[in-house]
């Protein structure tokens, strides 16, 4: 078993680096405080009372050694003898620091006449000690960055993965061809190779030119797409993400063709599907990218294909039904315009159920297809999430479809809002919500919520995938097309109704662009694409840490401009607890990650130890600017002031940064 993907041993590595990047940047204040002259008195690996302790002349002691020391000077023993510094191993590993004589953080008041005073020191001297941490963990970033790109670091390449309907990616037409569908936005599999002329190698170039766009202004880029002989231009303006409050285009890191997980008991599992495997061919035609698959199951629309699973290290194969899902229609994400054909929109279905959430507790179970929820019959996405968001926290009644006998469950009781589950149109069903109002099947003869779909055009309707397929067979004849629908109305004895709907050029036209979703089976996770990125020497692989150390703290300066615009939520931020589950996660792919990711932090940590905040290097170093420029030290009541202030600041920043770290991991009540 490789070590790395232990979840415990890469958590004590991760913690081992962090211990290591604190020790180096200690390492660099008390090598140059020794150069300078300057008496240091301690120096600490964590905080609060010491654990293990090793002075020159006494060797290790549990606890302090300072009280022996003190009294084997005063009985006249030859401090040449004994080291005057103590080296300590202190209980809270969350930091460390260098005790010198005449300066205390945390003290301003804290000076000596010692000649070997730090106060007593040139402001160069004073200087080049505060600063001596930080350049050390620049010096170690780089080195993690060497031997890391010297081996190669893998990222997600400039591969489109997935699209999010209505956004930027999808609504923006390539240069040349306007009002073309068939170059409608973005398409999974296209790669894009360079923005505003600038070369994209990965996910994380394009993230980063697209946070950095100047509010409407649109990007300029170059894509390759299979099947075209030249690269397409797109002018793509980025828009705000309602998520994380960052300007993005809409488009996601690609999917690799290797299975990331097989739920346990699942269909997929039982037929033998396992993790690692390779989806390698649909209806016996080999595909070789995440996209070319999806492509090949929507194009059945929704008619069930076989899709082929193999091991390719033993060649065992395993076949697996697939059905594409329809897309149906979208105008834009308001509750005003749902997911519809020709007006007439989906119930809403329970696509999971959180263990020990509300929901589970009173007997709600996947594939259930909402009846009523609290008196509203049949309702869509939009009006089931307003329903359990306004009851708060009170009991909620819940009728639902099951098995196709109604089921009326035990009264959920949300959380915050929330009753635990994950929802999805049911478009497997042939029920209708509702019809939208002026749309086209909201015609003579009205369509009852609940109503279920028979046929249309004389064809059998069993899903919602039935009619998209029937309505896009439809060819408008003089400006239009006739469909006549038959039903079910959800009334008693259950009558049912014929209705002749009239289309227009446009609806069909619609109708024609609602387009299919290709599933995974299960919901199965497949693993990210990602392509190494190597540096050919020592100094490339310099420049490729450096790149993407740029890229990192561009966003983490962008997310706190956009924090402070209230346009990025502060639970999105993450602290220590936080970065070292990250970067155990991390650390699990492999050895080089470990480093690449440690280099990251290395670098971090220097630039965020340097900002001017009080009881940082970066801001005693502005306590040393000010007084070259006054002539004199700033007044202890100023520093002492500005060391509280600091102090309450960064741990308040701590505790709630923790808070939400832990409450990521654990998830909410």
């Amino acid at each position: 078993m490789d070590l790395m993907s232990n979840p415990f041993f890469s958590f004590v590595l991760i913690v081992i680096g962090f211990g290591f990047l604190i020790f180096v940047h200690e390492l660099g204040h008390f090598l140059v405080a020794k150069m300078v002259g300057i008496k240091t008195t301690q120096f600490a690996i964590g905080f609060g009372h010491s654990l293990l302790t090793w002075r020159k002349g006494l060797g290790f002691r549990s606890g302090t050694t300072e009280p022996e020391y003190e009294k084997l000077l005063a009985e006249g023993a030859d401090p040449a003898t004994l080291g005057e510094t103590e080296y300590r191993l202190n209980y809270i590993p969350l930091g460390g620091y260098v005790k010198m004589l005449g300066q205390e953080d945390m003290d301003p008041t804290a000076q000596s006449s010692d000649p070997r005073a730090f106060n007593n020191k040139s402001i160069s001297a004073r200087f080049a000690v505060i600063s001596a941490g930080v350049i050390m963990n620049v010096i170690f970033g780089m080195i993690f960055f060497v031997i890391a790109f010297m081996s190669g670091v893998k990222f997600p390449p400039a591969i489109v993965g997935a699209i999010a309907p209505g956004s930027p990616a999808a609504t923006s037409y390539a240069q040349g061809h306007g009002d073309d569908p068939a170059y409608l936005g973005l398409r999974v599999d296209d790669r894009i190779t360079h923005i505003d002329g600038k070369e994209i190698d990965d996910m994380m170039d394009i993230k980063y030119a697209t946070i950095l766009a100047r509010g409407g202004s649109a990007l300029e880029l170059s894509v390759e797409r299979e099947d075209e002989a030249r690269p397409l231009t797109y002018l793509i303006e980025p828009e705000e993400n309602n998520d994380h409050g960052l300007l993005w285009i809409g488009i996601d890191v690609p999917t690799s063709l290797e299975v990331g997980k097989v739920f346990e008991d699942s269909e997929i599992d039982t037929a033998g599907v396992r993790k690692g495997m390779f989806i390698t061919a649909v209806n016996e035609q080999a595909v070789g990218t995440f996209g070319k698959y999806s492509r090949a199951v929507a194009e059945a629309q929704g008619r069930e294909v076989v899709v082929t699973f193999t091991d390719l290290k033993s060649g065992d194969a395993v076949d697996v039904n697939v059905s594409a899902i329809p897309k149906l229609i979208r105008q834009d994400d308001t509750p005003d315009n749902p997911d519809n054909l020709m007006g007439l929109v989906p119930p809403v279905q329970i696509a999971a159920v959180m263990d020990k959430s509300p929901a589970q507790d009173a007997g709600v179970e996947p594939g259930d297809v909402v009846v009523s929820v609290e008196g509203l019959t049949w309702p869509d996405l939009a009006a089931f999430q307003q329903a359990v968001k306004d009851a708060q926290d009170k009991a909620i009644s819940l009728t639902v479809l099951r098995g196709g006998e109604e089921v009326t469950l035990e009264a959920v009781t949300p959380k915050k809002g929330r009753i635990g589950v994950a929802i999805a149109s049911a478009t497997d069903s042939p029920f209708v919500s509702h019809a939208l109002a002026d749309s086209p099947a909201q015609g003579n003869s009205p369509i009852v919520r609940g109503s279920r779909l028979i046929s249309a055009n004389g064809e059998a309707i069993d899903s919602w995938g039935d009619l998209q397929r029937i309505l896009g067979g439809l060819n408008a004849v003089d400006g239009g097309a006739e469909l006549v629908l038959d039903y079910e109305l959800n009334l008693a004895d259950s009558p049912r109704e014929q209705a002749t709907i009239r289309l227009t050029a446009e609806d069909i036209e619609q109708i024609a662009n609602a387009g299919w979703i290709a599933p995974l089976p299960d919901g199965m996770p497949m693993m990210t694409l990602q392509e190494s990125v190597v540096g050919d020497d020592p100094v490339e692989a310099m420049a490729l840490g450096l790149t993407k150390t740029h890229q990192f703290i561009t966003q983490t300066y962008m997310t706190l401009v956009r924090l402070t615009q209230g346009t990025v939520p502060a639970d999105k931020l993450s602290g220590p607890v936080g970065i070292v589950h990250q970067g155990t996660i991390i650390a699990e792919r492999g050895w080089e990650y470990l480093l690449y990711f440690l280099g990251l932090i290395s670098i971090n940590l220097a630039v965020i130890n340097f900002l001017p905040i009080p009881i940082t290097d970066g801001g005693q170093a502005v306590f040393l600017a000010a007084e070259k420029v006054k002539g004199s030290p700033v007044s202890v009541k100023v520093q002492t002031a500005a060391t509280l202030v600091g102090l309450a600041l960064l741990g308040c920043v701590f505790l709630f940064v923790t808070y939400n770290d832990i409450l990521r991991l654990v998830g909410p009540s």
